[in-house]
């Protein structure tokens, strides 16, 4: 693939900051990267491969509603005005 990747532009978006010898090694990695993705838009699928396959259905089972061990007095901690009361997690 003659794609060119500028890896200081890339190393700039990423804020990294790389040297020469980083800078070469990275340029070999995303011409490799970019060799492979290549080579797999070039392999050919034939319209069989886009074709429903009629041996495969979805399965779905029924909900049911069965009873728990668990009582409600166990959430009593943690529930005010019928919701779960749970840590603030985002700051």
């Amino acid at each position: 693939m003659s794609e060119n990747i500028d890896v200081k532009k890339v190393a700039e978006l990423a804020r990294l900051k790389l040297d020469g010898d980083e800078e070469k090694y990275f340029k070999e990695k995303f011409n490799e990267i970019l060799n492979y993705i290549s080579s797999i838009s070039e392999v050919e699928i034939g319209d069989d491969v886009l074709e429903k396959d009629e041996s495969l259905q979805k399965i779905f089972q029924q909900d049911e509603v069965q009873k728990s061990d668990v009582s409600p007095d166990q959430f009593s901690d943690y529930v005010e005005n019928k919701f779960f009361k749970v840590p603030k997690v985002i700051g």
